[in-house]
């Protein structure tokens, strides 16, 4: 690719070294802004003047410089910039410190333009103590007892708020105890005790119950004399019965049937029923089938009847099987995976002339189960591919619109999570036709993830180019082939785990391009022999793909070389794949892969393995089946690691 290529949007070639200058002068510029430390920044204005990213020091230096001195200033700032992603942090924390100072007049100006219908609790809380103190206090108390009334503990912006209820004896002991039944339905005790302060010693006890059922609900429920025929009883029961099925489901059905005779309303038992049938099938527990296809029989919630069909096929009972498929609702049983397993029993049963017209109505498509049934079949796969053509003179219109060169700006500075949020929005802008162009651009700047995103919500599903790129290749096929790996599955891994984005960070604290915990992280980095720095090392594309092969290799030999079982075992971990593997006999993959407890380590699984099938294509054009990479998963005994 040429260099004119590569500089399609910037300034052109000859403009490259000032641009990298500005670019590296503005990470400079923006560690001081961040501290306001405009001393620091100032020698640095006279090359960022004509910058894309110059407004973002000052938003930078604002944010870090708030206060009554700088409220016109940020206000104006804010004017005349508003759509810059600097520009919503600054206004969220300018919002934050309006309030701090009790500028309430300014603060309900802003929350009222941009936060009113934002669902945040502490902007909502300071809202309402805005209203109070510029005379709105009967507005403010109703929505207020709104918001008190939540079975977790709230931030402490709300507690001014939840005093003043409390002084206009709005929080009385029956929304005391409204308040208490929620927390305690949700587990909160330490809440519920606070909450039951001003209450007498009846109301206490009724606390110190409910902690003892979730405590040991087994103890508690087997004393069943202990309960009456009180509605607070039969709330306290319910509540240990699914708290139970959690934690002991064999010990919650002995229990159950000691309470065919208790009164509790029918759609309760029939809850509870469920909850200890499915806790049974999810953990492969004898008499599991039995439960299921019991609830089953009265019960018409999608989940149980899934689960007959799974339990059916983990036993490897075709007609079982077939007989529970009829079993669910239409609108699922209409979904890919049961078509897909109808053929399948219809096939074990032995009725092939009707499995195989199922199997090729798959085979055209390009997924987890296209390619099953392929292989069923005997058939290659027809990938599809459809390369996007670029047009040229698009791309530099585009390329030159200065919401685009912001947006790369950012992405070239390492800016990329504000990079991504300036790119979404800019597509709003942009025509179907030129979104699609875009997806080309960001390709051609290495921003994979997107030109992923953005080819695939516009219709261009059929570019595997632009949809599975191979980036840091020479780095993944030589770490995958240390750790024994096929670069592909490697790559499959890393697509499903970020999109290719080396910053990204999960709720759960997974961080970079495989999304590593931290403590993995650190554990793998002494096998792989590389310093470990912590969150530096993590989101460094190197290192990340030294640790993610690392590791990943070693999930590979844990389990024999099952890549189905490795690709479980990065998503869920490798304790929970030993728990799920069969007790006494093989079981064919994909029968595994969808009897597994967790649906997204089933969903992962089995996007892990489609990518893994694309991306063996497209690093050389030829692949090997999928089913030729999911050997039977063997019992426990026969497998390494346990």
């Amino acid at each position: 690719m040429t260099l004119a290529v590569l500089l399609t949007g910037s300034a052109g070639a000859a403009d490259q070294p000032r641009l990298e200058a500005q670019r590296d002068a503005f990470r400079k510029a923006l560690l001081k802004a961040e501290i306001a430390d405009w001393e620091g920044v100032r020698p640095h204005l006279e090359l960022l003047k004509d910058y894309p990213l110059r407004p973002d020091l000052s938003a930078a230096w604002l944010r870090s410089s708030l206060g009554p001195d700088t409220d016109p200033e940020v206000r104006r700032f804010l004017d005349r910039y508003p759509d810059l992603s600097f520009s919503g942090d600054l206004r969220y924390r300018w919002t934050l410190s309006l309030a701090k100072r009790r500028a309430w007049n300014s603060f309900l100006d802003v929350y009222d333009t941009h936060y009113r219908d934002l669902d945040d609790t502490e902007l909502k809380c300071l809202a309402l103590r805005a209203r109070i103190a510029t005379g709105a206090g009967q507005e403010a108390a109703e929505s207020g007892v709104d918001i008190w009334m939540s079975p977790f503990s709230q931030p402490e912006e709300c507690d001014p708020l939840f005093e003043y209820l409390e002084e206009k004896g709005l929080l009385d002991a029956d929304r005391r105890r409204q308040r208490i039944r929620l927390a305690l339905e949700s587990g909160q005790l330490r809440l519920a005790r606070y909450l039951a302060r001003p209450l007498d010693d009846s109301d206490r006890r009724v606390i110190d119950r409910w902690a003892s059922m979730r405590s040991d609900p087994g103890r508690e429920l087997s004393q069943k004399s202990s309960f009456g025929n009180s509605d607070d009883d039969r709330e306290l029961v319910s509540y240990g019965f699914r708290r139970l099925a959690r934690l002991d489901p064999p010990r919650a059905d002995e229990l159950w049937n000691r309470y065919e005779d208790f009164d509790l309303p029918a759609a309760t038992r029939l809850d509870i029923e469920r909850d200890i049938a499915l806790a049974h099938a999810r953990r492969f527990l004898p008499g599991a089938r039995r439960l299921i296809e019991h609830q089953a029989s009265r019960d018409s919630d999608s989940i149980v009847a899934q689960w007959g069909v799974r339990l059916a096929l983990r036993e490897l009972d075709w007609q079982g099987a077939l007989t529970a498929l009829e079993g669910l609702p239409a609108e699922e049983s209409g979904r890919t995976i049961w078509i897909y397993w109808r053929a399948r029993c219809l096939d074990g049963v032995g009725d092939t002339a009707a499995a195989e017209p199922i199997f090729a109505d798959l085979a055209g498509d390009r997924d987890y189960y296209g390619f099953l049934a392929a292989d069923r079949l005997g058939r290659p796969y027809d990938f599809g591919h459809r390369s996007t053509p670029p047009d040229e003179e698009l791309l530099t219109i585009i390329g030159a619109r200065p919401d685009v060169v912001r947006a790369r700006e950012l992405f070239m500075t390492g800016l990329y999570g504000r990079g991504r949020t300036e790119w979404r929005s800019l597509l709003e802008r942009l025509t179907e036709e030129q979104r699609a162009q875009a997806s080309i651009l960001a390709a051609r700047w290495g921003w994979h993830s997107q030109a992923i995103i953005t080819a695939s919500g516009n219709g261009l599903i059929d570019d595997l180019e632009l949809r599975f790129p191979t980036p840091w290749r020479a780095s993944f096929e030589a770490l995958s082939r240390k750790a024994a790996l096929e670069p592909s599955f490697a790559y499959g891994i890393a697509r499903s785990e970020s999109l290719f984005m080396s910053d990204v960070a999960s709720r759960a604290g997974a961080v970079g391009l495989m999304q590593l915990m931290p403590a993995t992280g650190k554990q793998t980095a002494r096998a792989a022999g590389i310093a470990y720095r912590g969150t530096t090392t993590l989101t460094d594309p190197e290192s990340n793909i030294t640790l993610g092969t690392t590791y990943l290799g070693r999930m590979l030999a844990r389990f024999d070389g099952n890549p189905v079982l490795a690709a479980a075992a990065y998503n869920a971990g490798p304790h929970r794949v030993s728990s799920w593997l069969p007790a006494e006999r093989q079981l064919p993959a994909d029968v595994w892969v969808d009897s597994v407890p967790f649906r997204e380590t089933r969903r992962y699984v089995r996007r892990v393995l489609e990518s893994d099938t694309v991306f063996d294509w497209r690093m050389d054009g030829e692949h090997r089946p999928l089913s030729q990479r999911m050997p039977p998963v063997r019992p426990d005994s026969e497998t390494q690691g346990n």
